[in-house]
């Protein structure tokens, strides 16, 4: 019994929360409605996969919009290295940038798209999946990489930020601007 209730404790504290903001490219034909998007965190600790990003009552991957999706409950995998962007549908979906941060990272993780290559799951549209880490600018034809690591002080957020129409101010308050 006690290690049961030791297993269940231990879960519920390397339990995280992950807000990912995208931001859809604001040219033609940018946007989607089923591209039924899913991301792969890969970080110190290990690797977790999200569930689809969705929010039901509200019209995501709009030309030009920033969406926030909030994901709870998720395995805690340190310091984020790279994400893996995978498209299970067939629409295409064209983004400038991914912004995660967590409840122990708070700072953001920015990763830029510098392809101009989107996500479909229709090898002729775009690529399934997508890896991009931190660190990493090369480019390829079967998945793109790319990312600023900020750091507090270097002024690369803010920089990062403003050209993607975020400003500090919504990651302080926890980024309630973005619906």
């Amino acid at each position: 019994m006690k290690l049961v209730l030791f297993c269940a404790l231990f879960s519920l504290t390397t339990a995280t929360t992950y807000t990912i903001i995208t931001q859809t490219a604001n040219s033609n034909n940018a946007n989607t409605d089923e591209i039924y998007l899913k991301m792969t965190l890969l970080g110190s600790f290990g690797k977790v996969q999200t569930p689809y990003f969705d929010e039901p009552n509200r019209d995501d991957f709009v030309r030009g919009a920033a969406d926030k999706f909030v994901f709870e409950g998720l395995k805690e995998v340190g310091e984020i290295h790279c994400i893996e962007l995978q498209a299970g549908g067939d629409d295409w979906w064209l983004f400038d940038s991914v912004l995660v941060f967590s409840d122990t990272q708070p700072m953001p993780i920015i990763f830029e798209n510098t392809t101009g290559q989107g996500l479909s799951s229709d090898s002729s549209e775009g690529l399934s999946h997508m890896r991009l880490c931190a660190g990493d600018n090369k480019d390829s034809s079967t998945q793109a990489r790319s990312c600023l690591k900020p750091t507090p002080g270097n002024g690369l957020i803010r920089a990062a930020l403003s050209r993607h129409n975020y400003r500090l101010a919504d990651l302080k308050i926890g980024l309630n601007s973005l619906t």
